[in-house]
């Protein structure tokens, strides 16, 4: 997925190819996103596990042969499946694959790049930016002597090559859907996610809010954290946790136990959603299993 296609075009630059020849058309790699069901969700699980079993062991590191760096935007275990791509690709295009996971906010990301930037050996970066508007120069001075492209959340603004990832705002109206699907009559919302700031997570909420409320089509749109009432839905808020998962399962208590009338709780990063679960099921609250 996003691992091996990030390291796969660096790995293709690193030995010149031509960039016409290796970079996605327009300079986005969409991976369409797609609403998960009991349906779907097996085979879904078996392909995640094949990934993983790609990228088993550790990264190999080589003389001779190109160093690209894999930065993630924080430890989740999306990122293991990612990781393991990268480092199948590593194996299967013969490069040298530095894997980076900041576990303390953009600081953290920011250390790591720069240190990558300093490493004569490393030719390209393949970042998540955590916070693309202030880390705009620091990433535009990548982009200035690697190759430099970003997966996951982009950072439009800047001089990066590629953007492999998905049409975040267009996966968050489908999240909106299913839940319109669970609860047809309507009723109260609370959103959880990592962090705001990061833009594949704003997109995201956005596109859940825009499609409970019911408006057009429009990703550059911002509401503000704080309480939107439509017509059938009402989003109490969202609440961020910093990839804390302690803090994450706390957030998701609070909410329960603020709010007795809470209909349904939507995680945005992919450890939100089990400790959701875990908040409910310890409450005591009836889980519908039917989607």
């Amino acid at each position: 997925m996003y691992g091996h296609q990030s390291v796969e075009i660096l790995a293709r630059l690193a030995r010149n190819e031509p960039a016409k020849d290796v970079l996605p058309e327009n300079g986005f790699q969409n991976h369409e996103a797609r609403q998960i069901r009991q349906d779907n969700v097996h085979k879904f699980w078996e392909e995640k596990k094949s990934q993983l079993a790609a990228g088993e062991g550790q990264s190999q590191i080589k003389k001779g042969r190109p160093t690209v760096a894999y930065i993630t935007n924080g430890v989740d275990p999306f990122w293991t499946i990612a990781a393991a791509g990268a480092k199948a690709a590593g194996n299967e295009f013969d490069v040298n694959v530095l894997l980076r996971f900041p576990a303390n906010g953009v600081g953290d990301q920011k250390q790591m790049i720069q240190d990558l930037l300093v490493q004569d050996d490393v030719t390209g970066l393949a970042i998540s930016p955590i916070n693309p508007e202030n880390q705009a120069e620091l990433l535009d001075q990548v982009g200035a002597t690697k190759h430099y492209i970003t997966h996951d959340s982009d950072a439009p603004k800047t001089n990066r090559l590629a953007y492999i990832g998905m049409e975040n705002y267009q996966a968050g109206r489908l999240a909106g859907e299913l839940i319109k699907e669970a609860m047809p009559d309507g009723g109260t919302v609370m959103i959880f996610v990592g962090r705001l700031g990061q833009l594949n997570a704003e997109q995201r909420r956005q596109g859940v809010i825009d499609e409970l409320l019911d408006r057009e089509f429009d990703p550059e749109r911002r509401d503000p954290n704080e309480k939107l009432k439509g017509d059938k839905y009402t989003i109490l808020g969202t609440r961020t946790d910093d990839f804390d998962q302690a803090k994450a399962k706390q957030n998701a208590q609070d909410a329960i136990a603020k709010y007795p009338e809470l209909g349904c709780m939507v995680g945005l990063f992919a450890y939100n959603p089990p400790q959701c679960l875990q908040a409910v099921q310890e409450a005591g609250r009836q889980v519908r299993t039917d989607e």
